[in-house]
């Protein structure tokens, strides 16, 4: 696995408010770019949670949540952002490739 570096740039809302997931920059040794996280990685009770936090303000530091909701952020967005950086440096590493061709 290439070892990258990422930040969370913001939260991605929906007109009506409802969390969409997250715009995140990641940069590895020789490639950066941005990077829409989907919401449906994250548990129920962590995306209900991320929108009443929003709901009562517009930025918050992640790093100043209590430890499990980080925990339920950091893990789901490191598995997805690992494979999305693969993609990035390999291209199409899905398991699903079609055999003809």
């Amino acid at each position: 696995m290439s070892k990258y570096a990422y930040q969370i740039q913001g939260a991605l809302e929906s007109a009506n408010g409802r969390l969409n997931g997250f715009r995140v920059f990641v940069c590895t040794n020789y490639n950066f770019g941005l990077a829409d996280v989907p919401v449906d990685i994250f548990d129920i009770e962590t995306i209900k949670y991320l929108e009443f936090r929003l709901k009562l303000t517009e930025k918050f530091d992640i790093r100043k949540l209590p430890a499990t909701v980080q925990s339920n952020i950091r893990m789901p967005l490191g598995r997805w952002l690992d494979n999305w950086v693969l993609e990035l440096i390999y291209g199409n590493t899905s398991e699903s490739k079609d055999l003809n061709s």
